[in-house]
């Protein structure tokens, strides 16, 4: 039996141009770099497109020019309820430019990160936005022969290869310590999953603040499963009293595992914040809804990615500005560590 579908020639930019009336460059220009074109032409070449079935090549189009208009995404933190918001951020800025987003995640693997990097290069990008990761000095040496423009996302503490937009971790560290040391907290503990580059420079501003009071100690930072995340706050604590009976705060790398130890302490019947205190970090929404209410360290997410690709797409136009944003952070006090009197 003759198979029934019609076979047909693949719709060309020249036709779409020529149903709209216009030239195919105009065509292409409204695809690529649809700033550059009034948006009521605009949408009609994007309704041309649709009527005539026509579909860019990509290929063709990166052989062509200098670059693809796909821009890749390399995080550690695709899976982590922390991400999401930094990708509509990405996704709400990114519509109506023809600009493609490809996601990696890098699982916190250096041979991972290497691989899905030079996949995106493989690619000719139109840039690449970077974070949350462990930066392998191979990786820095990919980020430096790159000819698209790069954005490390999540962290400006460290200086970037190009670019980058952020929070100053380190100075979060040192914000969460002094709120505790406010409320009287003296023997304070670190509790994180993984020690990627934005928690290890909390970690630096933890450690510094600490130490200018002599109350520093290393053996009260534990680090637990990358996986464990609720379930890790019994057997952590546990290790904790039996290192410090008198222990009384504790700051937590996310606020993922400062509610698992909300809900341990409440299992247990000891009193937050008079007993323990608990600050988190990122704030994410359902911080203010625990009971007793989470401290946290807001961080814009939904800005920061908005912010990143943003200035991806001002340095392929030319028109960088800032070289390192600084988002800022805000520490939200609530009833987690805000002691009676």
């Amino acid at each position: 039996m003759k198979n029934s579908r019609k076979t047909s020639s693949k719709i060309t930019l020249t036709e779409v141009a020529q149903k709209v009336g216009v030239s195919p460059i105009t065509v292409s220009r409204a695809l690529n770099k649809p700033e550059k074109v009034s948006p009521h032409l605009r949408e009609t070449i994007l309704k041309a497109v649709e009527e005539t079935g026509y579909v860019p090549d990509f290929a063709a189009r990166a052989l062509a020019s200098r670059h693809s208009n796909l821009v890749g995404v390399l995080t550690s933190l695709l899976g982590s309820s922390v991400f999401p918001p930094v990708m509509r951020g990405l996704e709400d800025r990114a519509h109506g430019t023809g600009i493609r987003l490809q996601y990696a995640n890098t699982r916190y693997d250096p041979k991972e990160e290497i691989y899905q990097l030079k996949q995106f290069c493989g690619q000719n990008p139109t840039g690449i936005l970077i974070g949350g990761v462990q930066l392998d000095p191979v990786v820095l040496d990919i980020l430096r022969q790159t000819t698209c423009p790069v954005v490390q996302f999540i962290d400006i503490s460290l200086p970037p290869v190009d670019m980058a937009v952020g929070i100053n971790n380190a100075a979060a560290g040192v914000a969460a310590v002094e709120h505790l040391r406010q409320q009287g907290y003296r023997r304070i503990a670190f509790i994180a999953s993984r020690l990627d580059i934005p928690v290890r420079m909390r970690l630096s501003g933890f450690q510094t603040r600490l130490e200018e009071e002599g109350l520093y100690r290393e053996d009260l930072v534990v680090m637990i499963g990358a996986e464990s995340g609720v379930a890790a706050a019994g057997p952590v604590l546990d290790q904790l009293y039996a290192i410090e009976p008198e222990l009384d705060a504790i700051f937590c790398a996310t606020d993922e595992i400062a509610t698992g130890f909300l809900f341990e302490c409440q299992r247990r019947g000891i009193a937050v914040p008079d007993r323990l205190g608990i600050c988190g970090f990122t704030d994410l929404e359902f911080a203010a809804y625990t009971v007793p209410s989470l401290t946290s360290i807001r961080t814009p997410l939904y800005a920061l990615g908005y912010k990143g690709l943003d200035m991806v797409l001002r340095a392929r136009e030319g028109r960088v500005s800032e070289k390192v944003v600084d988002m800022g952070f805000e520490l939200v006090a609530r009833d987690s560590t805000r002691r009676k009197g």
